[in-house]
Parts: structure tokens; sequence; C-alpha cells
């Protein structure tokens, strides 16, 4: 049998094992820092797969597993490859009605994170059946809180060193698709998710009773200045690079009649380009700073990088490419998108390449991400374990990016 028909062969067989791991965790969702369960139970699982070496509370929550190849030259591989799946999930109520609905009120699994899991832990599985013939070794990071743009698990888990003992020469990322057509796999090389920056802006003005506005710096009135001001900002970048600029919560006052002091906005900014993400900067501190010498008040900024743009290494994203024509999986283009992933922060350490498994069977009724509704078909999910294995099969058959 050759490897790509014992790879299938083995992720058909594990298909109910991998709806029965996700379900579970599904139904038992836990908010970033706090995967406990989830944790547990990844590192039941992993130990009983037999894989060489075994680490739960990476980074508070996170779980590093380590598969040693047969194939290995020595006590160290030559080469090691890691797969990286997320494992928190959101602060929504389930509106699913569904033998696995979240059990947990106000926690859900809204994002997917739950089949990433159970996928790859079935990509363990598959590599563990032909540990014999892995030319290398292959790390497994199940990372905690990808949801917190602050302090968010892929910062920590490379701080804790999910990234050596051995070193990491590539990472695969892998997110269900609901634009995706099912069964499908979507990537492209270059920039695919954007930086994603959190901005706070407070106006202090004046404030006072709402029959003499003649007498205060009103901050609302003002606020509405910054917010036309910034959306300019957008309207007036020349270049071609994509950015948005999005206001979306605005707060002031306690009372009808009475104009508050301060007045409260907040927002981010999603762009590609870090010298676009600066001009932005720099033009949101002129807007402030015109309106404040206007009405004689002060506007102040306080802004947050947060995870950087998402790039994937064209090397890798043809090994995934020959991967699907291996297993016989369509591979198209992702368009890129300005949703962010903290996935980006391991490819500043190491090369990587993110990619959707497609879950949308009808477009008219597919539910989207972050939605309470969100749902899909598990049965893909041994699909994902497969590519995931062959990616990382074929990456160390390769030896490498150096090969």
């Amino acid at each position: 049998m050759s490897i790509d028909a014992e790879i299938n062969h083995a992720a058909r067989g594990l298909s109910k094992t991998l709806i029965a791991i996700r379900r579970d965790i599904h139904q038992h969702p836990e908010l970033g820092f706090q995967e406990r369960r989830t944790s547990q139970k990844i590192v039941e699982i992993l130990k009983s797969v037999g894989l060489d070496r075994v680490q739960g509370g990476v980074a508070k929550t996170g779980v590093v597993g380590l598969l040693q190849g047969a194939r290995s030259t020595g006590k160290r591989a030559l080469h090691t490859v890691a797969l990286r799946a997320d494992m928190d999930a959101l602060p929504i109520t389930e509106a699913n009605q569904v033998p696995y609905k979240s059990q947990i009120p106000g926690v859900m699994h809204a994002c997917g994170h739950d089949g990433h899991v159970a996928l790859c832990l079935g990509a363990a599985m598959i590599l563990k059946k032909i540990q014999a013939r892995i030319p290398g070794a292959v790390k497994f990071i199940f990372q905690p809180a990808e949801e917190l743009i602050d302090g968010g698990g892929a910062r920590a888990m490379v701080r804790a060193g999910a990234l050596r003992d051995p070193d990491v020469e590539a990472i695969f990322g892998m997110h269900v698709g609901p634009k995706t057509s099912y069964g499908a796999i979507a990537t492209s090389a270059g920039p695919i998710m954007a930086a994603a920056d959190v901005f706070t802006i407070t106006v202090h003005g004046k404030g006072g009773h709402g029959a003499q506005p003649q007498n205060c710096a009103d901050p609302i009135l003002i606020a509405h200045q910054v917010y036309g001001g910034i959306q300019g900002i957008e309207r007036n970048l020349a270049g071609p690079d994509v950015r948005v600029i999005s206001v979306c919560s605005l707060h002031a006052g306690t009372a009808f009649n009475i104009i508050p002091d301060t007045a409260e906005m907040k927002g981010t900014v999603r762009t590609y380009d870090v010298r676009v993400q600066a001009e932005i900067i720099r033009r949101m501190r002129a807007v402030l700073k015109g309106i404040s010498v206007t009405h004689g008040v002060r506007c102040d900024l306080v802004y947050q990088k947060g995870h950087p743009a998402l790039c994937n290494d064209a090397r890798l994203v043809e090994i995934v490419r020959a991967s699907g024509r291996a297993l016989k999986f369509p591979v198209g283009a992702k368009a890129p998108m300005m949703g962010a992933e903290d996935f980006s922060l391991y490819i500043q350490k190491v090369p990587g390449v993110f990619m959707d498994l497609g879950v949308q069977k009808n477009p008219a009724q597919s539910t989207y991400l972050h939605n309470s509704r969100f749902d899909f078909d598990d049965r893909i999910l041994s699909a994902g374990a497969a590519m995931m294995a062959r990616c990382a099969l074929l990456f160390l058959e390769q030896g490498g990016l150096g090969r």
C-alpha cells in the first residue's frame, strides 16, 4: 500500500473517533487560558496514542506533544516540523439545538477550535501508525487563548519554548472555513490575514446642563468630529494596500439632560503593510491634535498593536498543494481577508502556512464564524487530519526547506 493510500485509509478509520472527540469538547467549551478540561483530555489522548513526549501546562493550559520518526538519525531528528491547533471557545450562548450543544452557559465553540483540536489529534494518530516511515520529528502544538488579542496564546506558547527542544523548522495550521467548499483546501502564498490593532480615544471635554451647551465643551459633538476625521484617513491613503479603520464603540453620558465631561471611542485598524499601519497611526494623531486645538480640549489616543499580518511561506504552500494532489483533495486559492490570527506570531519565528478546510455545503444555509448558530458537518475532520499529516510527512521527506 502506498503511503498516501495508507494515510487515507487510517484517516477514514478514525472518522468516528474524531467526531466523538470534537463533540465532547464542543459540549464543554472553555475560554482562553481556562482550557483545563480540554488540555487534560488532549494529554490523555496523546499519551494513549504513544507519543514520545507529551507536556501539559505549557503557557498555563497549552499542550505540546512530540513524535520522533523511526528514520531519524541518532537520538534527535535531523528535521522537525510542527502542527498547531487552537483550543479556546468564545463568550457566546449557543443557539443550536443539537445533542452535543454546549453545556456551559454563555460559552460556545463558535469558531471551530473544537474541530481543530480533533483533527490535529487525528494527525498525531495517523503519523503514529506510520512512525517507521517518518524521516524526522513532528511536534503537535495545542494552543490556548487564540481569541485574546492582548496577551494571547501564541505569544505565550512561543515564550514558553513550544518551538524549541527540538527546534521547529516550519509550522502548519488549519482552520475550518465556512466560505470554502466542503472538502476543499484553500491557501495562498503571501499575506492572507491582516494585522489587528486596537485603539481607544478619550475626549476630555467640559460637562454641564443640557440646556446650556454654550457653557460646555461637548465631548459627544467632538467625538463625532473625531469619528469623521478617522474615517477620512482610510479614504485618503494612496496605494493599493487594503486597510480597514472601524470605530466600533462610543460611550458617553449618564442622563438625558447632562452633557458629560468625557466620551470614549474604541475601534480596530486592520492592515497588511507595516508602512500603511505607521501612516494611519501618524494621521490619527494629527486628526486628534487638530480637533483638540480647534475645541480647546484634550483628546488622548491609546494605540495597541496586536497580531501582525499572517503571511504564508510560498515554499510551504507548494507542499500543501502537493499533499492535496497526493491525497486527491482539491486545493484552491484563499482570498486575503481582514480577520486576524495569532498563528502569525509563530511565522515570525519560523516559516509557516495557514490553510482553510472547507466546511461549506450550501452557501444559502451557511453560518459564519463567531455566530451563535455556527456548526459544521464534522465528518470532514478525518480529511483535515489526513491533510495535516501528509503536509508534515512531505516536509520531512523533502528534507525541510534546505533541500
